[in-house]
């Protein structure tokens, strides 16, 4: 083969800015030129960052009482532990046949007192003569009513019918039952506890914080609860309630509400919860937290410089950070444009392209 058509056949002819395998061709030096880096940046912005942090609590019901027995009996209706008692519903009922049957003998007594008064207001106005019998006093007939019995036996009937009222126990309001201690046909001592009551309705969190932490938290602030069965799940409380006294160990006792009642399935009084707390920095530069890496040490963020399309890098003082930002005290300004996606391999002074994702048209 003629060594002019060897020579043709290892030459390749290309149009300027045409591309092999590719890659950009420069035809007058013949080098490839390597494609520009692509990058994502956003707007440096000043802010105040939100805090996060999480502390443990434990989920109470702000309306919960201990149901006691004022008297003692045998238990005839025993409550059902876990059920729902509406307001006034029975709870306890203790038997009633002793104290029925000096119910009766209380009033019989009544009616014997009543009928010894009768009796000696007529002897009495039998006694005097007809014309005088509009002479009986008062104070005469009070002496009567005394000498009869009638308020003893009045005293009498009233406390025993009050001591069958403390057999009936109600609930006194809506709610749950817990603990339950007792069930039918037991004998039970005055004061002994029956169980308690619980409205689920009046949930709220209590927790403690070091007196350092409180921070600018103040009543009103929203926290979020975190069932340790469900952290998932976010629950909003409102602090509601400081106690006003630091405990020997440092310690601050915090109770907030749920600020929605019905958002309480299964949720129970005693449960231990996580309460997430959010609260404000000081006004700094905010940026994404991708921004941020880390050079022999140091942090540092890449700012893209738009005139020129190049890269460079600017060491930063970290003030706070949570798990999306992070706060600057130094090192970047507010209306910057820094980069927050590609700079973990960047170099200072490197020309960058901008990603396709980029809105340019708001840069």
């Amino acid at each position: 083969m003629p060594l002019s058509l060897l020579l043709l056949s290892g030459c390749y002819y290309a149009e300027p800015g045409s591309e092999v395998a590719g890659e950009s061709v420069n035809v007058t030096t013949g080098a490839k030129a390597a494609a520009l880096p692509e990058v994502e940046v956003q707007r440096a912005e000043l802010g105040r960052l939100t805090l996060r942090r999480q502390v443990t609590g434990k989920l109470r019901a702000r309306r919960e009482v201990v149901i006691r027995s004022e008297v003692g009996g045998v238990v005839t209706q025993a409550p059902m532990e876990g059920k729902y008692y509406a307001a006034s519903e029975p709870l306890v009922q203790l038997d009633l046949a002793a104290l029925d049957i000096a119910e009766r003998k209380a009033i019989v007594d009544l009616e014997r007192a009543r009928y010894e008064e009768r009796d000696r207001l007529l002897r009495l106005g039998t006694n005097l003569q007809p014309s005088d019998s509009a002479r009986i006093t008062d104070l005469a007939r009070a002496n009567i009513h005394i000498q009869s019995g009638i308020p003893e036996a009045e005293m009498a009937l009233e406390e025993i019918q009050y001591r069958k009222s403390l057999c009936s126990i109600t609930a006194p309001f809506d709610g749950h039952i817990a603990d339950v201690v007792v069930q039918t046909g037991d004998l039970i001592t005055p004061g002994q506890q029956i169980g308690a009551l619980i409205d689920g309705g009046s949930l709220e969190v209590e927790f403690s914080l070091l007196e350092q932490e409180l921070g600018d938290l103040e009543r009103g602030t929203t926290v979020y609860i975190q069932p340790v069965t469900n952290p998932a799940r976010r629950i909003p409380a409102r602090i509601d309630i400081i106690n006003p006294r630091v405990d020997d160990g440092g310690l601050l006792r915090v109770r907030a509400g749920l600020s929605d009642q019905r958002n309480t399935t299964k949720l129970f009084a005693g449960m231990n919860v996580t309460v997430a707390l959010e609260s404000k920095a000081p006004e700094a530069v905010v940026v994404p937290k991708s921004a941020v890496v880390t050079r022999s040490g140091r942090s540092l963020v890449f700012v893209y410089d738009q005139p020129s399309g190049r890269t460079r890098w600017q060491y930063v003082t970290i003030l706070a950070e949570n798990d999306d930002e992070v706060a600057l005290a130094e090192g970047v300004t507010a209306g910057q444009l820094v980069i927050v996606g590609g700079n973990l391999n960047l170099d200072h002074d490197v020309e960058v392209a901008l990603a396709a994702s980029v809105d340019t048209l708001n840069l």
